[in-house]
């Protein structure tokens, strides 16, 4: 089935969640430099959540480009199946994603040396941001599509990727 998801009252909504990934990109950036530089700090270079934590940042940031590339099919009135379900499936997977993040960060910076604790604290400080970006973008998804949402994610959470806890 094709059909149209956005009128007015639907747009706006989707404007603040294509608003709010941006803010979460943003920080998401500046993990990755980060996490990347990490990889030269002997005191975390072999760390056992380094690359789990890695991998989870990158997931994030494919995430952000996948709802925004939803939203902007929406948002152009572009028809094409299941439109609702992309959507739950791309905000639902950064939920995912967020709740892997802290506790990979965690293991990765266990032993971190003195010397890099404001990069430590500082990519702490930035998950947070990302993980309340993912919180708000989802909240703002529940508002958009009311009772649908816990429908439409009861559907897509079988197809999900299983998360790597």
């Amino acid at each position: 089935m094709k059909y149209k998801l956005i009128g007015e009252n639907e747009h706006a909504l989707l404007e603040k969640i294509a608003n709010a990934i941006e803010n979460g990109m943003a920080a998401k950036e500046v993990v990755c430099s980060i996490t990347t530089g990490f990889r030269k700090v002997p005191s975390i270079r072999t760390a056992p959540g380094l690359n789990p934590y890695h991998a989870s940042v990158a997931d994030i940031g494919y995430g952000f480009d996948s709802v925004h590339g939803t939203i902007n099919r929406l948002c152009k009135g572009e028809i094409f199946p299941f439109p609702k379900e992309m959507l739950v499936l791309d905000l639902d997977t950064l939920r995912i994603s967020a709740k892997q993040l802290s506790p990979n960060f965690e293991l990765a910076v266990k032993r971190a040396s003195p010397d890099v604790y404001h990069l430590v604290e500082q990519s702490r400080i930035l998950n947070q941001q990302i993980t309340e970006t993912i919180n708000e973008t989802n909240r703002l998804g529940k508002i958009l599509l009311g009772s649908e949402w816990k429908v439409i994610r009861s559907k897509i959470k079988n197809i999900q990727a299983i998360p790597r806890l």
